[in-house]
């Protein structure tokens, strides 16, 4: 039998390692409405722990925090996944859900990586270093961002927000900060479905993201506090899955 959550929460910030925005992207269509999407209302403050499995076995950890401050929201993630990769993210957003800053410090693989971008005036400025297959590259940002786009370290996090309808499509304008650059993704809901986690079984609708370089689907909760329990990437090894309190 499935049962609800314990605990109140909104999804991890993931993209960090769910969406490797390694290619160019696209400036997005007019139809990509970004934080619009998304209901402030249902972002609680809330902690939660996932383990991190590589082909089904616990390699590392991800405990992530959503605090309302005195002018919005922060959320704070860590990640580790054994000796390949460690990071602190801290993405801070107005009540009305439009981005302020992200800052992130890390190590992967023993390469320093570091994110500093601010986001006002329809911009978002600053700097960031980040590995890649030829090394770590760091790189100036200083570009345009419309109103109500999302930055990717924000976005999953954001998704149990939304009114969430099998066959509901959204369009979302997704800022990467790390390189500097907006694309348009989409985020489709699909039937609810019985989903087993390390935390217990769960009734969930899977919501997948394309326009990426891969597929990914978070599962949340089915009930009146929608929450992530579950994150897979198309043709990757690498899940998330809620941990036990």
């Amino acid at each position: 039998m499935c049962r609800r959550p314990r605990t109140v929460g909104t999804p991890l910030a993931l993209a960090l390692i769910a969406l490797p925005f390694a290619l160019p992207l696209a400036a997005p269509a007019a139809g990509a409405q970004g934080s619009a999407h998304f209901a402030a209302a249902r972002l609680a403050a809330r902690s939660d722990s996932f383990a991190i499995l590589v082909q089904g076995t616990p390699r590392g950890f991800m405990k992530e925090k959503i605090e309302k401050t005195a002018d919005g929201f922060r959320l704070t993630s860590d990640q580790s996944i054994g000796g390949m990769m460690s990071q602190t993210t801290e993405v801070v957003f107005s009540p009305a859900l439009e981005m302020r800053s992200v800052k992130q410090t890390g190590e992967a693989r023993g390469m320093a990586m570091k994110i500093d971008v601010s986001y006002a005036g329809g911009r978002a400025t600053g700097a960031a270093t980040t590995p890649g297959p030829q090394g770590l590259k760091t790189i100036e940002v200083n570009a345009e961002v419309p109103a109500g786009a999302v930055d990717d370290n924000v976005l999953m996090s954001l998704v149990p927000t939304l009114t969430l309808t099998p066959g509901v499509t959204y369009k979302v304008a997704v800022f990467a900060s790390g390189q500097g650059t907006l694309r348009e993704m989409t985020l489709t809901v699909g039937e609810k479905e019985p989903v087993t986690v390390l935390a217990g079984s769960f009734e969930a609708f899977p919501v997948t993201l394309t326009g990426g370089p891969i597929p990914v689907t978070a599962y949340v909760t089915v009930g009146a506090a929608p929450r992530m329990v579950k994150l897979t990437m198309s043709g990757s090894p690498l899940s998330f899955e809620l941990a036990p309190t």
